[in-house]
């Protein structure tokens, strides 16, 4: 017999050792915060490690996303970087619907840098500017079309399809802008995995459709398939070789 809610909520409430809640095969990752983007885009974290305040308090970039701009150079972790992606976390929410992509903003706000360990040779760097302030918004060159990319583990458009697979998903952001174009190549992709080390570029169409298996890289705490365009695995082998190798992901 097949428990209704209310049959269900009398049952926990009368007799709580008999209530137990139906199976669950996987449990999509929802209600967290919001990851943060490493400077890259490739790696994102809940919470990342060995933060330090940055001496700037104000700064200049490209607008991403509501939460992300993209800025040349920041005077703060490790030296050597430019095109660096830094997380906003806005003062006031409302600020978000200012931020549109590709407009190019000056925010104000308390930045900190952080660093985690990613695989044995790799460094993950986040950039966080914390109680921001929107000081203005230049949309003379927006909207635009996507000029980088990064990757989102786990978004809600995607638990369907991460229900069906049995497993969590990284996937690059573009590949969400339009997802009944690329959702049916998605999956397909997604079912078959290859198993690639993080420097093993993807040969092929440089816009096909692609996943690797990927324990613990894209987020800590997530052991997930990653999938993205093969101009984003190249870009990585790249990237993965060369960590000061600063060029923006290709959308």
């Amino acid at each position: 017999m097949r428990l209704t809610p209310a049959i269900f909520a009398l049952i926990h409430f009368c007799c709580p050792a008999l209530a137990q809640a139906p199976p669950v095969a996987f449990a999509p990752v929802t209600g967290v915060p919001v990851p943060l983007q490493s400077v890259s885009g490739r790696f994102s974290s809940l919470n990342p490690l060995n933060q330090h305040a940055c001496p700037e308090k104000r700064v200049s970039g490209r607008i991403v996303s509501p939460r992300l701009i993209l800025v040349r150079d920041l005077d703060c972790g490790r030296p050597g970087h430019d095109n660096l992606l830094i997380n906003v976390q806005l003062a006031n929410p409302a600020d978000a619907a200012r931020m549109v992509p590709g407009a190019r903003a000056v925010i104000t706000g308390t930045f900190k840098s952080a660093e985690e360990d990613r695989d044995p040779v790799f460094v993950a760097e986040f950039l966080i500017a914390q109680q921001a302030q929107l000081v203005s918004v230049d949309r003379t060159t927006a909207p635009a079309p996507p000029f980088t990319s990064y990757m989102l583990c786990q978004p809600p458009e995607l638990d369907a399809l991460a229900t069906r697979l049995g497993s969590e998903l990284c996937v690059q952001n573009t590949l969400l802008t339009n997802l009944a174009d690329t959702s049916s190549l998605l999956e397909i992709a997604a079912r078959a995995p290859a198993k690639l080390a993080p420097q093993d570029a993807m040969p092929g169409d440089a816009g096909a459709i692609s996943c690797r298996l990927d324990p613990g890289v894209s987020d800590r705490n997530l052991s997930s398939i990653a999938c993205a365009r093969n101009s984003y695995w190249s870009w990585y082998q790249r990237k993965w070789h060369d960590p000061l190798f600063s060029d923006p992901a290709p959308p």
